[in-house]
Parts: structure tokens; sequence; C-alpha cells
């Protein structure tokens, strides 16, 4: 597992970007706000209305100056597309800023979850890559970045991220096992992808013990919890109503009674029995071990979870806690 430092993550993507909020800004001239604070909060409001040429220049101006919330704010829009045309390349500068600027702080720091998205955006894009910066895939790049956005910031997409690379053995050898444990983490978070994953496990009996109302109970979850927009929500309920077709009655019937006792944040794990496999557990030694732990996640067999160091420079935060109103 790699151990990253700043200057290892600043030398792979500096041949890519300019880490500077000024290289991803297309304005010069500052617009008449009291503060980067105020500029935030303006563009934040004009989104909300529907007017994104005013939110722009705003959360622009903000983000040149530092507020993490606009930054943030700007590297969604810019991912998603829709209110504002797709552009992955400015989507992938403003996460990495946020990744090489934040990602000293502590997993206990209320900014630690926007940090957590940043690194998880960023494996993703390593791992489809993008066409127009050239940036090339390199997977397994991008399972450190997935590894430290999941086992240091506990972030969930990332976990579910992990947890799928390793079922296909994208990025590192495929190992059933330690994607159930991945998948695990993210599902107790009632994460509907990783929770539908896990179900799909736990009905085939891949690389966990076979439990088919264990797994339809998931299924189900997964379909009650899913957002219609999500990008999964297609497969989750063709997955859902597939196993539902062929289930038995009395495995229906048990995994409604199950349903109660997974909805909560921990429940799920009660669901799975994964196989130990000790040669899957690795350790690492004093010497490497980094200041900053990870959080410490459940577990329901060996995980490769080796904390990685944190990842890029320490610097001040910019705006406070203000500054990040507008965000989920």
């Amino acid at each position: 597992m790699p151990i990253f430092s700043a200057s290892q993550i600043g030398g792979a993507l500096a041949a890519f970007i300019v880490l500077t909020p000024a290289g991803v800004s297309s304005t010069d001239a500052p617009p008449p706000y009291t503060s980067a604070t105020d500029a935030y909060r303006q563009g934040v409001n004009a989104m909300k209305a529907g007017q994104p040429d005013s939110a722009l220049p705003a959360l622009e101006y903000a983000a040149d100056h530092g507020v993490l919330g606009a930054q943030l704010k700007l590297a969604r829009l810019y991912a998603k597309g829709g209110a504002v045309p797709k552009d992955e390349t400015k989507a992938f500068r403003y996460y990495q800023h946020i990744a090489d600027q934040y990602a000293d702080v502590p997993a206990s720091s209320p900014i630690a979850r926007y940090v957590g998205e940043a690194f998880c955006a960023l494996g993703q894009f390593y791992v489809d890559g993008i066409a127009d910066m050239p940036l090339s895939p390199d997977p397994a790049y991008a399972v450190g970045l997935l590894r430290h956005a999941g086992a240091y910031f506990g972030n969930a997409e990332a976990q579910y991220r992990l947890g799928r690379l390793y079922l296909t053995g994208t990025g590192m050898e495929k190992n059933p096992t330690i994607a159930a444990n991945w998948l695990t983490m993210a599902a107790r978070k009632q994460h509907a992808g990783a929770q539908a994953v896990l179900g799909e496990m736990l009905w085939r009996g891949e690389g966990v013990a076979q439990r088919q109302a264990q797994g339809l109970a998931l299924l189900m979850l997964a379909r009650r919890n899913v957002r219609q927009t999500s990008d999964d929500a297609k497969w989750i309920v063709e997955s859902h109503d597939r196993t539902i077709a062929i289930a038995a009655r009395f495995t229906i019937a048990d995994a409604e009674a199950l349903m109660p006792g997974l909805g909560g944040a921990r429940s799920t794990a009660t669901a799975v029995s994964i196989p130990t496999a000790p040669a899957a557990t690795r350790a690492v030694s004093a010497a490497q071990q980094p200041s900053l732990s990870a959080r410490s996640e459940p577990r329901l067999g060996p995980v490769d979870l080796v904390p990685p160091a944190a990842m890029g420079l320490s610097a001040g935060f910019g705006a406070s806690e203000s500054g990040m109103g507008g965000l989920q």
C-alpha cells in the first residue's frame, strides 16, 4: 500500500495543473464583494435562484481567496454539469487544490468529510482518466487516493469504490473478501450502492458465507435508500427486482423480517460473515506509521487498512465555518 507524502502527490499532479486557486479562475478584476465569505454567500444564493451566470464569478472570487466551501461547490458543479457546462478538468483542479491544501487535517476536523470527498473524486478521475487534460488512467495510483479517503477520512463513497475495484481486480489483485470488508464499511453508513453490491455477494455467496435472506434484505434496504437521481439507481432497482423475482416466499419473508434491524448505522454488519484470510492482512512498521492514525472502522475480517500518511501541505483553512454554509 502506498504511503503518500506532500512531495509525491505534488509531483504526480503538478504536470497537469497550477496548484493555486488563481489557476482555475476566469476573473482577473475582483468584483465588489465586501469579503470572500460574502462572495461565497452571494454565489450560493445565486445558484439557488437558478442564476449560474451571476453565481460563478462570486464563487470563483471566494475560491481564489481561500474559501473552501466555494472551491468544493465549484468542483461539484463542474464535475456534474447541468447548471454549468460539465468540465472535468476544472473539477479536477479544484478537487486537487483542496486535497493538497487540507490533507493534513485531523479526521475529527469539521472539514474532514469535505477533504475526503476531494480525495475520493480524484481517485475516480485517475480510474477513468480525463481526455481533455490529458490525464491517462492510472488505477494503481487511484487506489492509493481512494484508500486515503476511505481509511483516513472514512469516506463512504471511497470505501464503496474500493470494494468494487477489489471485486474486478482493477488497480490491485482481485480479492472478494477484502472487497466485502470495504463494502461493509460503506453499507454501515447507509450507502445504497454498497448495500446493493454486498447484498448481491451474500445472495450468491461470493467472498462471504452465502446468506440469501440477509442478501435480499440488503438489496431491499438499498432500494429504499437510493436516490432516484443517483447514477446507481437504475442497476440497484434492476438487481432488487431480479432477485425478488427468483426468491422463495420464505426467503422474502425472512428478508422483510430482517429489514428493521438493518436500518441503523452499525447494524448492517450483522448480515455479513466474512471468512478469515490471514494472508490479506498487512502491517505497517513503526518507521512507516504516520503520526495521524486512520479513523477506527468496524471490521468483520482482515482488511488491508494500512493508514496512509496525510497527503499535501499544511495551510490555513481560509474561511471560517461560515464559509461552509450551503454545503451538504
